[in-house]
């Protein structure tokens, strides 16, 4: 135990972030002598020489975008206090945040897609902020601009219907801003369609002039005087460059060529930006960028080393032979966890490594694994009980490695890599053979024989399509065993060495559309038999009644003591590969949609349902002397039967169960108990694991093994920003850096997904009625319009339209459950935290109490799908008007189940008319 704490102490001591300044803040502002940023997702103030910052926010939420009010008193920025992302201004030196907005925000987003109330600027006068906000009917990713009163009121949309990051003009009376928002994807030395250009836009005269026209990205835009400032990457890194606010040539300012410059933001006489993780300060009169020294104290909670369940972030899991206990590896260890009785064991205790892909030996000895220990994922071996050291079985770990299987007799390993090749390694001298590598595709679904003399294998041939191959390892020969014309896939040898079990789509089951005459072909799978031997046995032999003789009946030794029974020995398999194809039987399952095929004794095991048609996945067991499969469990992720053939290990969703092999089994009977699988993680130690990993997935995954640069360059990514990975204060700037490395590749729709295991603030969204309002003289508020929606659609329901309760645009809004409106500014605050729930309004046709009548509604929590209904249906009115109903539109606002299903309702929907405009998102 002492030298497992010793390792931990110093997997920490290697993460810790070096002393002095502070690295990796963000989103800065400079106002005077001031500066404020962001770290680890709270708000801080320095001197805007550097030195050692005041905290001034602390919500286990992310408080982001500080801006500075032109006087520098006060703070805008934008935090999740209630439930939801809102805007809030807080004083300069510290205080109690003031809330501005209320209406419901988007919800989180992966990186990629930023946030919702995006804080810019403050107007020159101090009365408004510029807020971006994910307001468009289009996409809950992109924004407008919207202004907030200062001192509280309803936010008002600026004339542009979108638009990225922007600033006021001197004078207030104009906004320099970018059209295309793409600010939050890291997509490095991007050229294509949305590589943003700068704008300027007149508040007063409602005109706009475009400033940059560059194939490069142009991009937060700063207006100070008669100078445009923004941020291009035309010489290949983003830098600062300006131009004439009136437009001009463009003057690159800084030459940095190894991190990009990001998110500055500008005060009256400089520029505050990110660059390497550094704060810098750019003098605009001097022309000079100076690196900032921040010292940031404090205990950062989000990097303490914690307690954690790991049930959820099980990635592998195998039983013992006969189903004793099962081992996991869960956020990069591996734990032995009991059938019913006894403590669950870490096993490996690496906190600086990660163990994934375990797999216990038929013999029940040892658990096979693979680990990054040494930099690069081996393969290693370990007693089952956790006692003694692992044992490295592999030196030559040069790409990604596909899970091991064990032979069963536990002699040997086979696994396949990235590299698309299929080896086998003898575990005693550490010996491997290569049998195969592929063409076209990763070599998976490998397993072994029962005499562990043949190895079978899928492999994608020329046409896309994947064949099962047959490998000796007697003669080193290997060859398909299934025809080239049809997908075979999840290979499983017979136990008995009879034979081959595989599936393959070579069913068309046609079936057609409900709207029209398109043909369709699902269910294509069945299970298959293949006889190994020339003479083997039928699967179903022709049944024929015969006579047995009684002296055949009659055992030889009857009467004599009973030996003790013999070892069970492997069956040696024959396999005679000539005619080998044409001895493949189906079995009688009928078609569906199969998959994970397994094989015992005298049965096999499949997963049947499709969970991308909403169809949940059942294992199913197919007796071989049965005329058809029956049910073992419902709702299956996966499973694994024991190397002996009578246990199962089933999961669904996060939990897992132990059952007998056989149908009709009961999972919560046989449920693991996981409320202590946990693990004691030190972030700072993880994240430094997971960013190797991530850049290491990248390197592996991506299909130029250059990675866009050359393997040299790709290592120099992973030198220059591992500097970053010490001075990360949370999940989210891990984040932050994995998205800075995936731009790297120079390749687009290279993202990263937010961990779930990041501290989130419980959200208690505010309710919405599916209307717009306005201001009135009165104090109430004016019903401005009122969405149709379809509410017969749950998608769209529209509560003010909902029958009995009558109001319309150009109705008050008196009262709130008995609150009168005029003690708000905003309406929404009326409803903060009432999403979802049934609310009493005092409406009026007049703004006064008086006369006013009650009705009672269920409130949304979104108007997206009514506000992009209406959108759509205004764009349709107007193609129609305009060709006088002679041309149709459809607006297809994805390429997922939205897009497709809008544009088969409008190929139908208006099949009548001459010509479609088909407006694709």
């Amino acid at each position: 135990m002492p030298m497992l704490v010793s390792a931990a102490l110093l997997a920490a001591a290697a993460a810790a972030p070096e002393p002095g300044a502070s690295r990796v803040l963000r989103f800065p502002d400079i106002c005077g002598d001031s500066v404020a940023f962001v770290q680890a997702g709270d708000i801080y103030r320095v001197a805007a020489g550097g030195g050692t910052a005041q905290r001034l926010t602390s919500h286990i939420g992310n408080e982001l975008y500080p801006k500075f009010s032109p006087d520098c008193r006060w703070i805008a920025f934008s935090a999740e206090y209630d439930g939801t992302r809102q805007v809030y201004v807080i004083p300069a030196d510290g205080g109690l945040p003031r809330q501005l907005t209320w209406y419901n925000d988007v919800g989180s987003m992966p990186p990629r897609g930023g946030t919702d109330y995006r804080v810019l600027d403050w107007s020159p006068d101090g009365k408004r902020v510029l807020v971006r906000a994910n307001r468009v009917p289009y996409d809950e990713r992109s924004g407008r601009l919207y202004e907030v009163p200062a001192d509280g009121g309803l936010e008002t949309p600026l004339a542009m219907p979108e638009s990225g990051g922007g600033m006021y003009s001197p004078d207030g009376k104009s906004v320099v801003y970018t059209p295309i928002d793409r600010d939050f994807r890291s997509w490095k030395r991007y050229r294509g369609g949305r590589a943003q250009d700068v704008w300027t836009y007149d508040l007063v005269h409602n005109t706009s002039q475009r400033l940059t026209d560059n194939r490069a990205t142009d991009h937060q835009p700063m207006w100070l005087g008669d100078t445009i400032y923004f941020v291009s990457d035309r010489g290949h890194t983003l830098n600062l460059w300006s131009m004439p606010a009136a437009g001009g040539e463009a003057r690159q300012l800084t030459r940095f060529d190894d991190f990009d410059v990001l998110w500055p933001s500008a005060g009256k006489d400089a520029i505050v930006f990110e660059q390497g993780g550094w704060i810098w300060r750019f003098d605009t009169a001097e022309g000079k960028a100076v690196k900032l020294d921040i010292r940031v104290t404090g205990d950062q909670p989000q990097a303490l080393p914690a307690w954690k369940k790991v049930a959820a972030q099980i990635e592998s899991f195998d039983l013992s032979p006969h189903g004793e206990r099962v081992v996991f590896g869960a956020r990069g260890e591996l734990f032995s966890v009991p059938a019913k009785n006894g403590e669950i064991r870490n096993l490996s205790r690496t906190p600086a490594a990660r163990e994934i892909s375990a797999t216990w030996s038929p013999d029940g000895r040892s658990i096979a694994y693979l680990s990054d220990e040494s930099g690069e994922y081996e393969l290693y071996v370990r007693d089952q009980d956790g006692s003694g050291e692992p044992r490295r079985l592999t030196r030559d770990g040069d790409t990604w490695r596909m899970p091991p299987v064990w032979s069963p007799d536990s002699h040997k390993l086979a696994y396949a890599d990235k590299r698309g090749r299929l080896r086998i390694l003898d575990v005693a001298s550490g010996a491997q053979r290569e049998v195969d590598q592929s063409r076209y595709d990763d070599l998976g679904d490998y397993v072994w024989s029962p005499d562990s003399n043949w190895l079978a294998y899928g492999k994608t041939n020329a046409a896309g399509l994947s064949q099962i191959w047959l490998y000796s390892l007697s003669d080193g020969k290997t060859g398909a065993v299934t025809e080239a014309t049809s997908s075979a896939f999840n290979p499983a040898f017979d136990p008995k060495g009879r034979w081959l079990y595989f599936l393959s789509n070579r069913d068309y089951n046609l079936t057609f559309s409900a709207f029209e005459q398109n043909y369709l072909y699902t269910n294509a799978t069945r299970p298959y038999a293949l006889t190994l031997a020339g003479n083997g046995p039928a699967v179903y032999p022709l049944p024929s009644d015969e006579v047995k003789s009684a002296a055949a009946d009659k055992p030889k030794d009857a009467g004599k003591p009973a030996d003790k029974p013999a070892a069970a020995s492997a069956p040696a398999v024959h396999v005679d590969r000539d005619g080998i194809v044409g001895r493949a039987v189906a079995l009688k399952a009928g078609s569906g949609s199969y998959r994970s095929l397994q094989a015992g004794a005298d049965a096999v095991y499949f997963l049947s349902g499709s969970p991308r048609q909403q169809q949940p996945q059942e294992l199913r067991r197919l007796a071989l002397d049965a005329d058809q499969d029956k049910p073992v469990a419902a709702n299956i992720a996966d499973f694994r039967l024991s190397a002996a053939g009578d246990m199962l290990l089933l999961k669904q969703g996060e939990r897992f169960a132990l059952v007998k092999a056989d149908a009709g089994q009961d999972f919560n009977a046989g449920a693991l108990n996981l409320d202590k699988l946990e693990l004691y993680v030190d972030p700072r130690v993880e994240w430094r694991q997971e960013f190797t990993d991530a850049w290491r997935i990248l390197r592996d995954w991506f299909y130029d093994p250059g990675v866009h640069g050359g393997i040299e360059r790709w290592n120099t990514i992973r030198e220059r920003y591992g500097a970053w990975v010490p001075h990360l204060g949370s999940r989210a700037d891990l984040d932050f850096v994995l998205q800075e490395v995936a731009g790297e590749m120079n390749s687009g729709h290279v993202y990263v997904q937010s961990s779930a295991d990041m501290p989130k603030v419980e959200r208690r969204a505010g309710g919405l009625l599916g209307a717009e309002f306005e201001t009135d003289a009165s104090g109430y508020f004016r019903i401005a319009k009122i969405f149709a929606g379809e509410n017969w659609n749950r998608d769209l329901r529209s509560p003010l339209t909902e029958t009995g309760v009558n109001v319309k645009a150009g109705d008050y809004l008196i009262a709130v459950d008995g609150v009168d409106a005029r003690s708000v500014k905003n309406p929404y605050a009326l409803l903060q935290g009432r999403g979802d729930q049934v609310v009493s309004l005092r409406v009026n046709n007049r703004p006064s109490a008086s006369g006013a009548r009650e009705v009672r509604v269920k409130t949304l929590t979104s108007e997206q799908g009514l506000r992009y209904a209406d959108w759509v249906a205004a764009r349709r009115a107007y193609v129609e008007k305009l060709s006088n109903g002679r041309i149709g539109y459809i607006h297809v606002p994805n390429t997922a189940v939205e897009g497709n299903r809008e544009l088969n309702r409008g190929l139908l929907a208006y099949h009548d008319k001459e010509a479609l405009i088909i407006d694709d998102r």
